[in-house]
């Protein structure tokens, strides 16, 4: 994405845990159209930092691409609490704290005429699940929950957007670190769904191209009108679907018992 808005004549603030992963960029488009600057999202004092460095180098911030993620491939049972917590400080606490500074720097510092556009990535996962990657797919659904909470209590006259990016399996480094991360199942998940699941992450070849996937969501982030939801590749899609009639199914099987709930009149 850094390499895309670059690429468009824009200028960005790239911040990384890892900043000399984008050094090469540096070289290309110098001071004057990027900063790299070193960001822990978990540490709510260096988000800020990179929002102040925006303000003072550009003048503002019209998009902001919130992406941080981190995963460990294991069945819930067998995810050992501080791996679990680990994924939730990035995924989920790392998300909100960019969510709260983003929404706060578009309406206290670029104001109403100029708002702005948040992205959010989260990932089919929000919607959906999938064996072995349990807590990475909750801190997905609590993501996905706080944004979207987010973007109802935002008043309309601040002129802030809220987007959710939903990719299905995509070929970037997450794939690679979650098969290298993977902890040993307890001996009761050696067979069966989860062993199934384990199967197809470490040997099929999925996901979808990311360059594509961006280019995506950067023709998206160019609307006037965002959608709350954008779903990225096969895997999104058929998640989505499948996901919206099981709920839609069970709305119909258990309408009539669910109505008898409420007080009588």
């Amino acid at each position: 994405m850094t390499e895309l808005v670059l690429a468009n004549g824009d200028m960005c603030v790239a911040t990384s845990i890892d900043p000399p992963a984008l050094a090469d960029l540096f070289p290309i488009y110098g001071k004057a159209r990027l900063r790299l600057v070193n960001t822990d999202v978990t540490q709510f004092d260096e988000v800020q930092l990179a929002f102040s460095i925006a303000e003072q180098a550009f003048g503002g911030v019209d998009v902001v691409f919130s992406n941080a993620g981190v995963t460990r491939g294991c069945e819930v049972e067998s995810t050992p609490e501080t791996v679990a917590k680990d994924i939730f400080d990035v995924n989920f606490w790392g998300a909100a704290n960019v969510m709260k500074e983003g929404v706060r720097f578009f309406r206290e510092v670029n104001g109403p005429e100029r708002g702005g556009k948040l992205l959010q990535m989260t990932s089919a996962a929000g919607i959906g699940a999938w064996p072995t990657l349990g807590y990475y797919v909750a801190s997905k659904h609590a993501t996905e929950g706080l944004a979207k909470t987010l973007a109802q209590e935002l008043n309309p006259e601040w002129n802030i957007q809220v987007m959710l990016i939903e990719p299905g399996f995509m070929r970037t480094p997450i794939m690679s670190l979650w098969k290298d991360s993977l902890i040993e199942p307890l001996p009761a998940y050696t067979t069966g769904p989860a062993a199934e699941a384990r199967r197809l992450l470490k040997t099929e070849t999925l996901g979808g191209d990311p360059k594509k996937a961006m280019e995506l969501v950067h023709r998206v982030a160019q609307m006037d009108k965002l959608p709350l939801h954008l779903p990225i590749g096969p895997e999104a899609m058929e998640l989505f679907r499948a996901t919206s009639e099981a709920l839609m199914n069970a709305v119909e099987e258990w309408k009539a018992e669910a109505k008898q709930t409420a007080f009588a009149e």
